[in-house]
């Protein structure tokens, strides 16, 4: 034989088809796999745009108090395991406490963790799939896109831009990734993996214990080999760790304060099934005309009576072993949603039931339409094998087309819709960053109470030592000369002062609009100062931003600048006698810089 025809190069000559086919492979493949990652990139994408740096509500009593006792030399293990309200928050602490230590607290890492943990709780449903049946991806792939559209949702963005949120991602992801060790792995090492993960997340939120009841029928009828012996000690083992986990859970836990009691929901049944419904359901409550309530309570309740139907069918052929194997781990991933919705309606029903609508509860609830797109194709699949009478199947067939384009119309619209909630909940972060900032030489107790905490006591302690640590970005401000704060324009427009004077209390008011073109999105607040003697402006009032102003949006014919309007007043007695000026700057949070936007003469 020569080498020349001996040589790939020549075979590929010979069959020029094969190489055709291989290349048309390898172009489908690459595009199946880029497909199943855009909603994640989307997602990804959208952290980026509106994450911003600076921590926010919880985080000031869940994490900032851990650096505060670190800095005093008091820090100790019982802290990572305090009860945050009603939730032992200790391996979301660990993870937030040393992400914090190597990025001075730069908050935008915990929103790519909790990213992260969505990424390997999507490759965990992969690895179900495959475990159930589904070996090649082709056969799954519409499956697979489908539940990474409902998992990487918009909707869940509380906990997308919100780092301290690794508190629900981070049982999420370990409870989906048990099911699959649970499926996947010889015995005994899905006993000792399952055990690891369920107690990462019964130590990350109070619904956490739940997950040892969702892996333990998973491992009870995956076929696996072993002996009566080898089980039975390793399943002793497992409940015994389950139990005692649960104890020290719970073991001295209180009522959170200002919770209600968790006997509202026995006295008042009908409360607690609205609650229960709408839980379940909403992820498909917004964007239409309708109340929200109301289609979150019928959706909740459409998703509930199919996932009945669905266990109704495995019940009547419970015989089939492998069915049930294929089938177990889908329901035990619908009852994750389930678990944490009567969890949920147990503790908050009492405070009523828009408690039960906000979107950090839709990484959990969504859970279960996610888990019936799989059951219902194994029914169908099974169905069809089963029986043949086309007709039947045929109309099954046709009634989960309608049903899942009915859900998916309904998420369209709620995804669409939660858009606008990225951007405002970003402007409220910006707006809690300038008054942050500015805290130290301006009064912002109402601005720190309505947009970075609710309390104010021991707040300023608190947060001069995480300056002093560098976790506040940017720093603290320590003058009032706007000379540090000021930026060129650079013949850019970044708003105007329209009016001010006197009004006939005898207080000053100005107003006007600001914006910052070069980040596309309106002021993060407007700095006011007044100029002294020698010609300096010094900053005296801040203002936010965010009144509807459609004729800016208009004349910039740019609709994000629509709600750029400012208004600020102040008494007399906060200008020193006998000042004639002021002036007005947009201020931009992140880079700590002004933008003057105008001047105005007054008589103090």
């Amino acid at each position: 034989m020569s080498i020349a025809a001996a040589s790939p190069l020549a075979d590929t000559c010979r069959f020029p088809e094969r190489t055709t086919t291989c290349a048309r492979d390898f172009i489908g493949a690459a595009c199946r796999y880029l497909l199943l990652a855009t909603p994640a990139v989307l997602i990804g994408w959208l952290i980026f745009l509106y994450g911003v740096d600076t921590p926010w509500g919880d985080q000031w009593d869940g994490m900032a108090q851990l650096f505060e006792k670190a800095q005093a030399g008091t820090l100790g293990l019982s802290d990572f395991f305090a009860f945050h309200n009603e939730h032992r928050i200790f391996f979301p602490r660990l993870i937030m406490f040393a992400t914090a230590r190597l990025t001075n607290w730069n908050v935008r890492a915990e929103m790519l963790i909790g990213w992260m943990l969505l990424c390997v709780s999507a490759m965990s449903i992969r690895q179900m799939a495959k475990a159930s049946g589904w070996r090649d991806l082709r056969s799954c792939f519409w499956l697979i896109l489908a539940s990474n559209v409902l998992l990487f949702t918009p909707l869940q963005w509380e906990n997308l831009i919100w780092g301290f949120q690794i508190g629900f991602l981070l049982p999420l992801a370990a409870t989906i990734t048990a099911l699959w060790l649970a499926t996947a792995l010889p015995r005994p090492f899905d006993f000792v993996g399952t055990m690891i993960l369920c107690l990462v997340t019964t130590f990350s939120i109070a619904s956490g214990f739940s997950s040892w009841l969702l892996v333990a029928p998973v491992l009870a009828l995956t076929p696996k080999i072993a002996t009566s012996r080898t089980n039975f000690r390793w399943w002793l083992i497992w409940i015994l760790i389950a139990c005692a986990s649960t104890y020290f859970y719970f073991r001295g836990f209180a009522q959170p304060h200002g919770h209600p009691s968790e006997q509202h929901g026995l006295s008042h049944p009908l409360d607690a099934l609205e609650f229960f419904l709408a839980y379940l359901g909403s992820p498909f409550s917004s964007g239409t005309a309708f109340d929200k309530t109301f289609i979150a309570e019928i959706s909740g309740g459409a998703l509930l009576v199919s996932l009945l139907a669905l266990l109704s069918y495995l019940w009547h052929c419970r015989s089939e072993k492998e069915l049930l194997g294929r089938a177990v781990p889908w329901v035990s991933l619908g009852g994750i949603a389930l678990a944490n919705a009567l969890l949920t309606t147990i503790g908050r029903v009492g405070f009523g039931i828009s408690a039960a609508l906000p979107p950090r509860y839709v990484s959990f609830s969504i859970m279960l339409p996610l888990a019936l797109l799989f059951l219902g194709a194994l029914v169908l699949q099974d169905g069809q094998a089963r029986f043949h009478i086309a007709k039947q199947i045929s109309a099954a067939r046709l009634s989960c087309a309608i049903f899942a384009s009915v859900f998916g119309l309904l998420f369209l619209l709620a995804s669409i819709h939660c858009l606008n909630y990225w951007s405002g909940f970003q402007h409220k972060r910006l707006l809690g960053k300038s008054a942050l900032t500015l805290s130290e030489v301006l009064d912002e107790s109402e601005g720190l109470k309505s947009y970075v905490h609710w309390s104010s006591a021991s707040f300023h302690p608190r947060m001069r030592t995480l300056d002093q640590l560098g976790y506040l970005h940017p720093p603290l401000l320590r003058t009032r000369q706007m000379s540090a704060l000021a930026a060129d324009p650079g013949g850019e427009t970044f708003g105007q002062l329209t009016n001010s004077g006197r009004k006939d209390d005898g207080d000053f008011a100005a107003g006007g609009w600001a914006i910052l073109p070069r980040q596309h999105r309106i002021a993060d607040s407007v700095l006011l100062a007044y100029q002294n003697e020698r010609g300096e402006w010094i900053l005296f009032a801040r203002a936010d931003v965010g009144s509807p102003l459609p004729a800016v949006s208009q004349a910039l014919e740019d609709e994000t600048y629509r709600y750029s309007g400012w208004l600020k007043s102040w008494a007399p007695e906060q200008l020193p006698a006998g000042t004639r000026r002021i002036s007005a700057w947009a201020y931009d949070a992140d880079a700590a810089r002004a933008f003057q936007i105008g001047e105005a003469s007054i008589a103090n």
